[in-house]
């Protein structure tokens, strides 16, 4: 994903998002293994992101994690935004891929769902005070991706149907907050890349200012993830 020889080490631990509903958490697995929680290595960047790195015998799987400042949509007060890019690098076939996040730990009296929008997979959870939102691609955006053939391989491009909800690849919502995407498998050198963002506010039905947040492209969340610090 980017060189980690400049990059200073540091203790391995797993890659979570602290917000005020609860803990974001992130999965990835390899054909039917679930790679364990805590990374294989873990670097710091000088402007405070990780990037987390599992070695599987088929695949060298990247998770770069760190916070975005950015203004809000509308102009109004910023909110907290974080984005996390996996990158999976397939060193022999990979059978599939499901990559997953999802928010734990939520206090009583908070509410979820999906919360779609176009070319948006997401997830809003809320309280009298707060909402949280999880977003990525959707199966629409997936597919597109896959035919532009940059970030996830040009293979894909027929086997990841937009509008077809039952298909074997795609997204999929898992209560009370989880979203799993479902990929195809890897050949032999092929790479894919993913970006979920995670951003919370204080709750305003007029400003969901969260859930635009996380409506990120992968390389603007990339170019802020491993800028040089201010």
């Amino acid at each position: 994903m980017l060189p980690t020889d400049h990059l200073a080490q540091v203790d391995r631990r797993p890659a979570v998002i602290d917000t005020p509903l609860g803990i974001v958490g992130f999965g990835v697995t390899i054909g039917s293994e679930l790679l364990p929680t805590g990374p294989n290595t873990l670097w710091r960047l000088p402007n405070g992101s990780h990037l987390h790195r599992w070695r599987h015998r088929d695949a060298t799987v990247d998770l770069l994690v760190g916070s975005i400042e950015m203004p809000a949509w509308d102009g109004g007060a910023p909110v907290a935004l974080w984005a996390g890019i996996w990158q999976v690098k397939a060193h022999s076939a990979v059978p599939g891929l499901v990559f997953t996040a999802e928010l734990t730990d939520l206090p009583a009296g908070t509410t979820s769902g999906p919360d779609t929008g176009e070319c948006l997979a997401a997830v809003s959870i809320e309280n009298d005070h707060f909402m949280v939102c999880i977003g990525g691609p959707d199966s629409e955006l997936l597919a597109m991706q896959a035919e532009d053939a940059r970030l996830m391989p040009g293979s894909w491009a027929h086997r990841i149907h937009a509008d077809d909800h039952d298909a074997e690849y795609g997204v999929r919502y898992r209560d009370p907050a989880r979203i799993e995407w479902h990929l195809p498998g890897l050949a032999t050198d092929e790479a894919a890349r993913l970006c979920v963002a995670t951003a919370w506010c204080p709750r305003d039905d007029d400003r969901p200012a969260a859930w635009f947040a996380v409506d990120i492209p992968l390389d603007t969340a990339y170019l802020h993830l491993t800028a040089d610090p201010t």
